[in-house]
């Protein structure tokens, strides 16, 4: 029983990840129609998208690539192939956001306070999104994997090596949104919002709903967990 409940718990947990990476796909789709800006860690694929002739769900391909070439040079003889795993995530992100585009083309925002709903409702599935990324305990996505790798190079905290690759990555965008297009594309409000927002509507939904964390989290019932540690 415990071993059919720890296979369970597996499959649920990568089940979350692929519920959350979905939803955080549809997210990005979202915060692109509404053209006030994505996430930090979609700011840069939404800006070459805009320069270029490929679409936001095939740079995202590219630019998890690319974190995870840096992860290599930064971690060095720590790099693993839990690092290259990061990959399959990362792409799965990258098509579905692509897909989402389709679906959600009908949406055509003629107002700008329609925009901002559209934002706030992507940052709102963002933030449910990262949570169920981030408790199924899995596989990490290239943009949490880089985090981590600068965090063990700086010996630094998560938390605080997060906000630092988030700025990174709008300052990135900005700079190559000047550069190649002489004006501000691709970063907006949205992106601002998005980075203020949807850490602390994470934590709200981990204070205020922790049954759903505990479910999330656990691979077996209570029961289970007690006779597996006391065997």
């Amino acid at each position: 029983m415990i071993k059919t409940w720890g296979i369970i718990g597996t499959l649920k947990h990568f089940l979350c990840l692929l519920f959350g990476i979905t939803v955080m796909s549809a997210s990005v789709a979202l915060a692109q129609i509404a053209m006030l800006g994505t996430s930090p860690i979609s700011s840069i694929p939404n800006v070459l998208s805009e320069l270029t002739p490929f679409t936001i769900g095939q740079w995202t391909i590219v630019f998890m690539v690319v974190l995870i070439t840096i992860e290599w040079f930064v971690l060095r003889k720590n790099f693993t192939w839990a690092n290259v795993i990061q990959l399959v995530p990362s792409v799965f992100f990258g098509a579905m956001i692509d897909w989402f585009v389709g679906v959600f083309s009908f949406i055509k925002p003629t107002h700008y306070w329609v925009q901002v709903v559209l934002t706030l409702v992507s940052v709102v599935l963002l933030a449910i999104g990262v949570f169920f990324e981030i408790n199924s305990r899995t596989l990490m996505m290239a943009g949490e994997g880089i985090t981590a790798a600068f965090a063990f190079y700086k010996h630094m905290q998560f938390p605080r090596m997060k906000v630092r690759a988030d700025l990174t990555m709008v300052i990135v965008a900005v700079v190559i949104s000047l550069v190649f297009s002489h004006q501000l594309i691709g970063v907006r409000e949205g992106t601002v919002i998005s980075a203020l927002l949807s850490g602390r509507i994470v934590g709200l939904i981990e204070t205020y709903c922790p049954k759903l964390t505990t479910w999330v989290t656990d691979l077996a019932p209570d029961t289970d967990l007690e006779t597996n540690s006391g065997k």
